[in-house]
């Protein structure tokens, strides 16, 4: 019988011929797919699908955009007329099956991989009607809104260094991808975007969200002057993915201030945690309930420089005072208990929900142990979510 990583492999091979010449036993490492499912109710869905919809219904109001209209003057930033492709959601699940918003990532990775995941076990996608044929009308569709119709374009895939990428498999899954479609696709470093090539569209994995490094001057130049069509970009970043903003949607009075429905309000208020900025003002509160809350930059990604409130010493509390630093309500990882050669054990997950626009296209479960979905557990890694 094949391991996960064996059938994983297996399937990206039917799927991408072109990727038999490739090394993946090199490029998937040990850990990266999980033998395990997780099972969860329909109703957990249903909440994914409405807290998705609910939170870009708000991102579209002009009213929303209007609040942020001379932050975005300050840093240079212009509508760019697109959205951001392959963007996720990813939750927690309570102790009532009520889904907790963790972070809204621009540039998530897995999508590509994750429909092949699914493929590889078996398993239907949790929403049945997606395919990466949509990734493709999402691409035409970006190009469509910043006014180009181009059916076959361009494209560059890019971020820092790609080949020594953790998940490079994913950028190679794209490139074919979008060669299948008879697209001019080419993996790049994202400093050498624009050397010898003219894409149409950027499919941007670098986390320079704002494109403020001197490095990455020739893209961000392509992004304001609309000469390629970027995405992710730095104008949906703030909308939806900066820190701040899940701060600022529980400021008393924000959302009120919307026309938004009470019904979408509410569902925005259950789905995202508690934030607020860590300041002097209000450094003693915060210490006094301090085992409430998660303390992070608010410009990092992932889990770096994070700290959890009930084991934070005073003295490095005391340090991270004033520097741009968020308290963030902690909502601990569910757990599940699976069958392993070992015997029993736990383990915790997270739901990834990949959606385009307000529409959810794909649900992964990330299963890990420790502090961290680092993709070094045994037995962890991203696993296929059935909702029954």
């Amino acid at each position: 019988m094949s391991t996960p990583k064996q059938a994983f492999i297996q399937q990206l091979e039917n799927s991408f011929p072109a990727l038999r010449e490739k090394s993946l036993d090199n490029l998937v490492s040990e850990n990266l797919i999980s033998p395990f499912t997780v099972e969860l109710p329909k109703a957990v869905l249903e909440q994914a699908e409405k807290i998705v919809n609910d939170i870009f219904a708000m991102r579209e109001l002009p009213e929303y955009q209007a609040k942020y209209a001379d932050d975005l003057t300050a840093r240079g930033i212009k509508d760019p007329g697109n959205k951001s492709i392959a963007m996720s959601y990813d939750f927690h699940v309570d102790e009532n099956q009520n889904l907790r918003l963790i972070e809204i990532n621009t540039n998530a990775s897995f999508l590509a991989l994750g429909y092949q995941l699914y493929q590889s076990k078996n398993i239907a996608a949790p929403v049945q009607e997606y395919s990466p044929e949509e990734m493709r009308a999402d691409i035409l569709e970006e190009l469509r809104l910043q006014g180009h119709k181009i059916e076959k374009p361009r494209v560059a895939i890019i971020d820092d260094k790609p080949e020594e990428q953790r998940l490079f498999v994913e950028f190679l899954v794209y490139d074919e991808l979008f060669k299948s479609w008879g697209w001019d696709s080419k993996i790049l470093d994202y400093r050498e975007t624009f050397k010898n090539f003219s894409p149409d569209f950027i499919y941007n994995r670098h986390t320079d969200f704002f494109l403020t490094d001197e490095t990455s001057k020739d893209l961000e130049k392509a992004f304001s002057d609309r000469t390629a069509c970027v995405s992710p970009n730095p104008y949906e970043y703030f909308l939806l993915a900066d820190k701040q903003r899940m701060i600022d949607w529980h400021k008393e009075g924000f959302l009120d201030s919307l026309p938004l429905s009470e019904d979408q309000k509410a569902t925005i208020r259950q789905a995202t945690p508690q934030a607020t900025e860590l300041k002097a003002s209000n450094s003693e509160e915060l210490w006094a309930t301090r085992k409430k809350y998660f303390f992070k930059p608010k410009n990092a990604f992932g889990s770096k420089l994070s700290y959890k409130g009930a084991s934070i010493s005073r003295k490095h509390y005391d340090d991270l005072i004033n520097q741009d630093i968020m308290a963030q309500e902690f909502i601990p990882a569910p757990e599940m208990t699976f069958e392993t050669p070992e015997g029993p054990q736990k383990f915790k997950y997270d739901l990834r929900c990949y959606a385009y626009k307000g529409r959810l296209q794909l649900i992964v479960a990330r299963i890990y142990q420790g502090q961290v979905t680092n993709l070094k557990t045994t037995y962890g890694g991203f696993a296929c979510t059935v909702f029954k």
